[in-house]
C-alpha cells in the first residue's frame, strides 16, 4: 500500500510542475517611472498611472524574466484645450509706389508698442495621430488695440489716417476684433510636457472700432466711433506655439494686410501688416 501512495504522491508533483513551466500569466498592472522590485519569482512594477495589460513568462525561472507590456491607449485621440493669451500689438509698413500727387493720409503710422495690446481666446481641438505628432485646430477670439505715437483720427469710412493738430486726445485706441480658426502641426514629448505647434491661421473681421478721448474746457468727453476703417475683412497669418506645462509663447503674423484697399499716404501708396507676440495660459 505505501508503494501505491508513493507512486500517486509523485505522479501529482510532476503534473503540476509541468503545468507551473507553461502557463504565461496575464495581468493588469501599473507602469510607473519611479521603480521596479523583484520578490524572487514575483515582480512588481509601477509606472504612470496608466492600465496597461502584462504578460509574464513563467517558463523563465531567473531574475531575466521577461515582461512584455501592451499600451492600450489608442490613436487618434481627440482633446479639448481652452487658453487665453495677452501680448502686443504691432503693425509693419510696405511701401508700394512713391509720387502720390493727392494723399489721403499723412499721419505717421508708427506704433507705441508699449501702449497696444493683443488679446486671445482659444478653444483648441488638438487630434493626436501618435504620442508625438497630431493637429492642432478649433476656434477662437483675437482682440487688438492699436495706440499710434502721433496724435491723428481714421476716418471711419475710407480709413484716412490724418494728423489732429486741433484736438490733443488724452487717448486715441483703434481697435480690431476678429474671429480665427487655427490649423497647425503639433509636435510634443512623451510626457506632454512639452509642446509646439507651427501652421495658418484664417481670421474674419467682426468689427473695428475707435474709442478717444479728450479734454473741453469744463468737460472730459470720451466718445467711440464704430465703422469700417478700410480694414479688410478676411486676414491670413502664419502662427508659431510653444508651451511647456500649461504656460506658452505665441507669435502671429499675416500674409495679408491690415487695410482692404491701398493707403494713399504721402510716403507713397502704402499697406500695413499686423503681427502680435505674447504669452498664453493653459496650454498652446
Amino acid at each position: 500500500m505505501k508503494y501505491y501512495l508513493t507512486i500517486l504522491l509523485a505522479s501529482l508533483s510532476f503534473i503540476s510542475i509541468s503545468q507551473a513551466d507553461t502557463v504565461q500569466t496575464k495581468i493588469d498592472t501599473i507602469k510607473s517611472n519611479i521603480k521596479e522590485i523583484d520578490f524572487g519569482n514575483v515582480k512588481v512594477i509601477v509606472k504612470d498611472k496608466k492600465k496597461h495589460t502584462v504578460t509574464k513568462d513563467t517558463t523563465h525561472n531567473s531574475d531575466e524574466d521577461e515582461w512584455l507590456y501592451k499600451d492600450k491607449k489608442d490613436y487618434p485621440k481627440v482633446n479639448f484645450e481652452p487658453t487665453f493669451g495677452i501680448g502686443v500689438s504691432g503693425l509693419t509698413q510696405e511701401v508700394l509706389g512713391i509720387g502720390i500727387l493727392a494723399p489721403t493720409s499723412n499721419a505717421s503710422l508708427d506704433i507705441d508698442l508699449v501702449q497696444s495690446r493683443n488679446y486671445v481666446i482659444n478653444g483648441n481641438v488638438l487630434i493626436d495621430f501618435t504620442k508625438n505628432i497630431g493637429l492642432l485646430t478649433g476656434f477662437g477670439f483675437e482682440f487688438n488695440r492699436f495706440v499710434f505715437e502721433e496724435n491723428m483720427q481714421i476716418s471711419p469710412k475710407e480709413g484716412h489716417f490724418v494728423a489732429d493738430t486741433t484736438t490733443v486726445f488724452n487717448s486715441y485706441k483703434f481697435k480690431t476684433n476678429y474671429v480665427h480658426i487655427p490649423l497647425m502641426l503639433k509636435f510634443q514629448t512623451n510626457n506632454e510636457s512639452f509642446k509646439i505647434a507651427v501652421g495658418g491661421t484664417f481670421s474674419y473681421n467682426i468689427g473695428s472700432k475707435v474709442k478717444a478721448a479728450f479734454d473741453l474746457p469744463d468737460a472730459e468727453v470720451e466718445t467711440t466711433v464704430k465703422g469700417n476703417f478700410n480694414v479688410a475683412p478676411v486676414k491670413l497669418g502664419l502662427g508659431l506655439r510653444v508651451a511647456y506645462k500649461g504656460i506658452g509663447l505665441y507669435a502671429n503674423y499675416a500674409l495679408t494686410s491690415m487695410n482692404d484697399k491701398e493707403i494713399m499716404h504721402t510716403n507713397g501708396k502704402t499697406n500695413i501688416v499686423p503681427f502680435s507676440v505674447g504669452i498664453t495660459f493653459g496650454g498652446l
